[in-house]
């Protein structure tokens, strides 16, 4: 049973819908049946899950604490009712619910692990509750069996948090690469959806409107590019983009195509993918969807875009607008060789470090250990 606060646009609902619709759709017998909650309602991915055989339950709870003891009630009782061998709670309010609910139903935090998809948070930017479960979970943090995380950025930032866990385990993201993979066409498709000519270059970015997202920076990276002569178009593709107001220098030159479902067959469009955020991320899957389309990516040194990367692309310093453009400027500037070198070598680390078929053993192994079907496995972080 995962237990997640929503459903919206967003890496943490991307992962979880695409590990349980996989292991929901698998021929194996032994696949475990997979049962997903959401705190509030069915947002943007519960259609996929329903799709895909994933049993569903929205528990309708709304922003704030006057649901919270309601939401409690209803998990604690829909873990009464299926008894689920292995729980996994994720992000901070559905851990915290999640641990209480687990009490109350008698399955009991043996089973429960934590999955952990940030590193570190500007707290000041998001509700008071926020902070306070956080400070709980703190506390509470010894609790579950085990508690997971995407990133070493993820591990270090919540141990000074105060959190002291039982046991860690790893789970890097992982990504399909039949479906993120490169396109030939896909930038001339793109391009006249635009009324772009072919020879401009693409800039991307893949992230929805949030204040860790730091779009003003990116926003003024393509203002310098476009200053030093280059012929670069900015996408923006995510919730809510179409609201994100820029300069009147960069008016024609940025289209902002906010929630899209077609995203891997935009990405590969790119010349050069970019993350712009400035805090909360963990293990960007936006890295890595775009390193498996053969993108070349430049993004912020955030969490473990750096060690995710691995040489293929180019990290830059938090707020530096000319650095980035800088980044972006050498990467445009390749010859094609070295671009075709590029592209290839970042697509092979995707497939040889964080194929999806990796990251599922990961957790079914992880389930089974919760479910007492074998030990807990050691997927320790590497200094």
């Amino acid at each position: 049973m995962h237990i997640i606060n929503e459903l919206d646009a967003g890496g943490a609902e991307r992962v979880l819908t695409r590990i349980a619709c996989h292991n929901a759709q698998s021929t194996d017998p032994d696949a475990p049946r997979q049962i997903v909650v959401s705190l509030m309602g069915e947002g943007v991915f519960g259609a996929d899950l329903r799709k895909a055989g994933v049993e569903l339950f929205c528990l309708g709870m709304s922003s704030g604490v006057r649901d919270l003891p309601g939401a409690i009630f209803k998990l604690a009782g829909l873990m009464r009712r299926h008894k689920p061998d292995a729980i996994m709670s994720w992000l901070y309010h559905s851990d915290f619910i999640a641990t209480l609910a687990a009490t109350l139903s008698g399955r009991g935090t043996k089973r429960l692990a934590w999955n952990i998809r940030c590193a570190e948070m500007d707290l000041s930017l998001y509700g008071r509750s926020t902070r306070i479960v956080l400070s709980l979970l703190a506390k509470l943090s010894g609790r579950p069996e085990v508690i997971a995380a995407n990133s070493h950025a993820g591990q270090r930032h919540h141990i000074t948090c105060g959190y002291h866990p039982k046991k860690w385990a790893y789970l890097p993201n992982g990504f399909d690469t039949d479906e993120w993979r490169p396109d030939p066409a896909a930038k001339k498709r793109l391009c006249k959806e635009l009324g772009l000519t072919p020879t401009t270059s693409l800039i991307g970015m893949v992230a929805r409107k949030d204040p860790a997202k730091d779009h003003a920076t990116l926003f003024k990276a393509v203002e310098l590019l476009r200053a030093n002569g280059h012929d670069v178009h900015l996408v923006l593709i995510g919730q809510d983009t179409e609201t994100l107001t820029f300069s009147d220098a960069l008016k024609g030159h940025v289209s902002a195509l906010g929630l899209r479902r077609d995203v891997a067959q935009l990405v590969p469009a790119l010349d050069v993918a970019v993350l712009s955020s400035s805090f909360g991320e963990g293990f960007p899957n936006v890295i890595g969807e775009a390193m498996a389309c053969g993108v070349p990516a430049v993004g912020n040194d955030v969490g473990d875009v750096a060690e995710i990367m691995g040489g293929t692309g180019k990290t830059v310093p938090l707020h530096a607008p000319n650095e980035m453009a800088s980044a972006i400027e050498e990467l445009l500037g390749e010859d094609p060789d070295s671009k075709t070198f590029r592209k290839a070598a970042s697509r092979k680390r995707i497939i040889d470090h964080y194929s999806r078929t990796a990251m599922n053993d990961r957790y079914l192994a992880l389930w089974d250990g919760l479910a007492g079907k074998r030990d807990l496995p050691e997927f320790d972080f590497a200094d």
